[in-house]
């Protein structure tokens, strides 16, 4: 469920990114065939990420949770691998995503005449501080999941 949240989470993101950033080409980057394509992707992704576990014997059952558990400390090199390429490049591509679509935003909020200048409303700020909110305590969440 994590893994599979955390390439949800960057797909969305990129998905949003090229909404905003890449708004021309978008219709044909996102037609309903490639969008099936992505979202057959991101869970293929996800489960192609979860057999190595079953190989490498990190999944244990935990009564008290009900539910089968990451282990960290049977294999440390394997537990940095999944760190790094399950939350930290993801999480690096998000981060580059909303980075890039609040630079856009800003950019065109500045290049608009001073006379015609639209005024950042509240509910803008709102939203964007609400999604680096999400986004935040996300990988906290996780990262405590993982460390």
């Amino acid at each position: 469920n994590v893994i599979g949240a955390v390439f949800n989470i960057t797909g969305i993101a990129i998905n949003r990114y090229c909404y905003i950033c890449l708004s021309l080409r978008y219709d044909r980057l996102y037609s309903s065939k490639n969008s099936l394509c992505c979202v057959f992707l991101i869970w293929m992704l996800t489960l192609v990420a979860i057999v190595p576990n079953l190989c490498v014997g990190t999944l244990q059952y935990y009564p008290r949770v009900y539910s089968c558990t990451f282990t960290q400390s049977v294999n440390s090199a394997y537990t940095i691998a999944v760190v790094v390429f399950h939350f930290i490049v993801p999480m690096l591509v998000v981060i580059f995503c909303y980075l890039r679509i609040w630079a856009l935003v800003l950019h065109v909020i500045w290049m608009v005449k001073p006379d015609n200048k639209p005024k950042l409303k509240p509910r803008d700020g709102r939203n964007f501080v609400t999604m680096f909110v999400v986004l935040v305590l996300f990988a906290l969440s996780w990262a405590r999941l993982k460390g």
